[in-house]
């Protein structure tokens, strides 16, 4: 005969066993049940689009239009072009990250962004490379603050930027759109710095100069020199820097 004990013990867990196996039973079926719900949901999304793109409910919503704002040195029909955007089914709410990706590409651009217009406009916003220097190669060439050569001709920009003549063989200085010449990758990041340092050879001194500096002052510099050697003063930099004089430091 068994013990009272024992037979009670046993079942209380059949009982507990019971109630976890009827738990997970009802956590299967909810599952299922989301998941035709989810299937349900998608089929009818995907029939919904297919009925509003053959009724034509969709149609106010499709790009219609794209400006370009930023461009002044690239064609904005060309960037549009590059994007991909030419002939493409857009809509206001459509992906657009790949067709950045494209547009940022082009060796003329920086950055670039998408404004979107309701209902149907899109805004291509761009930040174009700029200049620091012309290299003196073959012709005039433009490159930027990272040695990249931009592919356009000097006039076409209108930029205001000195004229870096070169020593070293021109086919030496820029390999595969960039330019490779230590000194001159140097030279390029005084320049994009703003402020620009020069070595006189026949004297110990720095003569300090930005981009605002007008050519003129560097006209003055002999007669400067010339007053200081008179003077017998000591100095080790010229700052021309400032709108109306020339700050000598001494030495």
């Amino acid at each position: 005969m068994r013990k009272p004990g024992l037979q009670v013990g046993w079942r209380q867990n059949r009982w507990v066993d019971r109630e976890q196996i009827a738990a997970r039973r009802q956590s299967i079926k909810r599952g299922l049940r989301w998941g035709v719900f989810a299937v349900a949901c998608g089929l009818a999304t995907f029939h919904l689009g297919k009925l509003a793109h053959t009724r034509g409910w969709l149609s106010p919503f499709l790009v219609r239009e794209v400006r370009v704002v930023g461009a002044e040195v690239a064609h904005p029909g060309v960037l549009v072009a590059e994007a991909g955007l030419v002939g493409k089914r857009l809509h206001y709410w459509s992906h657009l990250d790949d067709h950045l990706e494209l547009v940022t590409r082009d060796p003329l651009i920086l950055e670039a962004s998408f404004e979107r217009r309701l209902p149907n406009r899109l805004t291509l916003v761009v930040v174009e490379r700029q200049p620091v220097a012309l290299l003196g190669l073959e012709r005039l060439t433009p490159v930027d603050a990272d040695g990249r050569v931009l592919p356009v001709s000097a006039f076409h920009g209108g930029w205001d930027v000195p004229v870096m003549t070169i020593d070293w063989p021109k086919e030496e200085v820029v390999l595969d759109g960039r330019v490779q010449v230590g000194p001159v990758r140097w030279t390029l990041d005084w320049l994009s710095d703003g402020t620009i340092r020069l070595r006189l050879t026949r004297s110990e001194c720095t003569v300090l100069l930005d981009h605002n500096t007008p050519f003129e002052k560097l006209a003055l510099l002999d007669d400067v020199l010339r007053d200081l050697a008179d003077k017998g003063d000591s100095f080790f930099q010229l700052d021309l820097r400032f709108e109306d004089q020339i700050v000598v430091r001494d030495g």
